[in-house]
């Protein structure tokens, strides 16, 4: 494909209104993932050919992938006034209309980051219906709001349970039937449903491949998709997607599992949350998704990391806290570093500073820091890309929010949702990541520096806000963790000066993050093994 752009460029030198040219160098530049420089080429030839149906083709497919399919819809009501009834764009039409929102008024309001007016709206369902679903979304509220702590979390938690947990009528340990020799081979239970996500292809499954029959006998009860890639690789496969909530109780104890890991954790729905507080395992653990409690007694145990939940913060716990090593809460396996190109800095002249996190946690006080950051370094710019920003609607209110501070929008770039593969790509548009606070991110800040991008982040005062210096630290980067939000300014802004660090990191970041204990999968499985054992021992010494 390289040596097609190099005709194309060689055409354009030569003719450069060659519509035909522009269009081939954008469609090469798309399957190639490369999809601002599909834009610009496409952009061109749009000025020369606007009612050239291939050129507007490609134009909506681009916007659809980059993010933006509201803006696309110009391009395919264009075809269709040309062309009444065209196939593709009546299919890219349908495709755009499900893009819209649909969500409720609490979720809407919590996908934009307005956490006190969904934490609002999710008070008044749960006074009118008190479902553990109304109450899990007030604590997914409480966990990016920075009015609550750690501990608010979990006293809203223990609130609730003694009210509707019925935690006295959990089963007593010697009611479980399971061989209590201390040795022997462990049945592990994990339910879940994105074990084959992309984060899941990443951790999950590498950790499958590797982890020890002899030591575990893995049972993996999966309700989402992905069962021919989880079914070679584990001893048992359970596809409870169909099943009750009683029906998957009855499955866990024909099973026999020791030990019932839990990787939704309580408020990532769906889950079977419900059917684990009656706790179908002797014993169940608190992995993976939510680093921080359950808050239920039907949990024994929180797998968590050395990092993120520090000596004396057991309290925040109902579980026992288990601490994996060097900040891993669980390993990537991304193969070989990516060969990425120089920082943007050196093309643009300007500096981007760049967020691909989920726009939840990107509350008022996190914009209003951004803004600062934009003042202080003259002509940067800030690369938002996020699920929610596909919404024309919400990417007005964001930058009408930046305009009220100064900042134009002219100097901001918000994008919606791409594929993976993509959106690794758009990390060649920023120089310096910025994290989210009090909310941290993990697999985003895992991707930025994969792709040789430096992450700026805040050291938490809780659980909540560790999962980037966590992963920053195991990559010996500890000097981008702040110790609070003047800190970060500054760290952003000596980094946004020093652009021969920014290109000696773009070239040495992946490889650092493939040395580091994130990404050490066999080691990772074995300690997550002694980890397995030591609680089996733990509650056979306490069961009697």
């Amino acid at each position: 494909m390289q040596e097609s752009l190099q005709h194309c460029r060689a055409t354009l030198s030569l003719l450069p209104a060659s519509v035909p040219a522009l269009v081939r160098m954008g469609m090469i530049h798309y399957k190639l993932d490369e999809l601002h420089q599909a834009q610009e080429s496409l952009n061109s030839a749009f000025l020369l050919a606007p009612d050239d149906v291939s050129v507007l083709s490609l134009r909506i497919l681009i916007k659809i992938n980059i993010g933006l399919p509201d803006e696309a819809l110009t391009d395919v009501e264009s075809i269709l006034s040309q062309h009444p009834g065209d196939p593709f764009a009546v299919s890219m039409r349908s495709a755009i209309a499900r893009t819209q929102d649909c969500s409720s008024p609490k979720d809407a309001l919590y996908n934009a980051g307005l956490i006190d007016l969904a934490e609002s709206l999710a008070r008044d369902e749960l006074t009118a219906v008190d479902s553990v679903q109304n109450h899990n979304f007030l604590l997914k509220c409480y966990l990016v709001n920075s009015k609550h702590s750690a501990l608010d979390f979990l006293q809203e938690c223990r609130e609730w349970s003694k009210e509707h947990a019925h935690e006295e009528l959990l089963p007593q340990p010697k009611e479980f039937k399971n061989n209590r020799n201390p040795d022997r081979r462990l049945r592990l239970g994990i339910v879940g449903d994105y074990f084959a996500g992309v984060i899941g292809a990443y951790t999950l499954l590498p950790f499958f491949k590797l982890y020890d029959r002899d030591k575990l006998e893995v049972y993996c009860y999966n309700f989402g998709p992905g069962g021919e890639y989880i079914q070679p690789v584990v001893d048992h496969y359970r596809d409870i997607s169909q099943l009750s909530g009683e029906d998957f109780f009855k499955l866990v104890r024909h099973d026999v599992i020791d030990i019932m890991l839990d990787i939704n954790g309580r408020i990532r729905t769906p889950n079977y949350f419900e059917t684990l507080l009656r706790q179908p395992a002797p014993i169940q653990i608190n992995w993976y998704n939510l680093p921080g409690t359950i808050g239920v007694k039907a949990f024994n145990y929180a797998i968590t990391d050395d990092y993120c939940v520090r000596d004396g913060e057991e309290s925040l716990f109902v579980e026992k806290v288990i601490r994996m090593p060097t900040g891993t809460i669980c390993a990537w396996d991304m193969g070989d570093p990516p060969v990425v190109p120089p920082p943007p800095i050196k093309r643009n002249g300007y500096v981007t500073f760049g967020c691909f996190g989920d726009f939840f946690k990107v509350n008022e006080t996190v914009l209003n820091v951004w803004a600062d950051l934009l003042g202080r370094v003259p002509g940067s710019r800030l690369y938002l890309k996020s699920n929610n920003l596909r919404l024309s609607a919400e990417r007005e209110r964001v930058s009408e929010f930046f305009r009220q501070r100064g900042i134009s929008s002219a100097r901001l770039m918000l994008e919606g949702h791409s594929s993976y593969n993509q959106m690794r790509k758009c990390y060649e548009q920023v120089d310096i990541a910025l994290d989210t606070f009090p909310y941290s991110s993990g697999s985003t800040t895992i991707n930025a520096l994969w792709q040789g991008v430096p992450v700026v982040a805040i050291d938490g005062n809780d659980w909540r806000g560790r999962s980037t210096a966590a992963v920053l630290a195991g990559c010996g980067l500890e000097r981008f963790v702040a110790n609070d939000v003047a800190g970060y300014i500054d760290l952003a802004c000596m980094l946004a000066a020093d652009s021969a660090q920014l290109l000696d990191l773009r070239a040495n970041l992946g490889m650092c993050f493939s040395f580091s204990p994130q990404s050490r999968v066999g080691e990772f499985a074995r300690h997550f093994e002694d980890k397995l054992r030591a609680i089996w021992h733990d509650w056979l010494n306490n069961s009697h």
